[in-house]
């Protein structure tokens, strides 16, 4: 499984850029993951992420470190 740090360049939203907030981990069903740093209202954040859906299903999506929503839930991802 492969881990990449989104770095800020790669924001859109202006608020990632302030220090601050939470860090999220978006784990795809390809094995692919994404950390994204300086996150500070994660449940829009992946909203945002999952309509892109630019790297297929997600899997999991860890807030701080803990699992807060797998594929296995019956909720929407960005319902955490």
């Amino acid at each position: 499984m492969s881990q990449l740090k989104v770095q800020d360049q790669y924001r859109t939203n202006s608020l990632s850029l302030k220090p601050g907030g939470h860090t999220v981990t978006v784990t795809y069903a390809g094995g692919a993951s994404f950390v994204y740093d300086k996150v500070k209202k994660p449940g829009m954040y992946i909203k945002a992420i999952h309509s892109k859906g630019e790297h297929g299903a997600i899997k999991e999506i860890l807030i701080d470190g803990k699992s807060a929503w797998s594929d296995s839930m019956k909720t929407n991802p960005w319902e955490i």
